[in-house]
């Protein structure tokens, strides 16, 4: 962890330590500390790939994906396919 996100850390415990996660999140939101598109990013990548983890061809758990989304096909392959950096582990 960096000496930044230490002290963003150390400052939002101060602030909204008594938040709950959701909202938490929600204020982050609101202050445009957190990218929301790498967000969706990482919601719509992470949803494919438990489909394909839980049995689904990968293709179809795209097309679901995009369902669930509310997004196009094309959006959710870019996600997929294009923003290869963006994950959480």
């Amino acid at each position: 962890m960096t000496v930044y996100v230490r002290e963003l850390a150390e400052k939002l415990g101060r602030m909204y330590g008594h938040l709950g996660t959701e909202e938490l999140v929600g204020k982050l939101f609101e202050g445009g500390v957190v990218d929301h598109t790498l967000c969706k990013v990482l919601s719509v990548r992470d949803y494919v790939w438990e489909k394909v983890k839980g049995g689904a061809k990968k293709i179809d758990a795209m097309w679901e994906a995009a369902e669930h989304f509310s997004c196009t096909y094309e959006y959710v392959r870019k996600c997929v396919y294009y923003y290869t950096d963006v994950n959480l582990e």
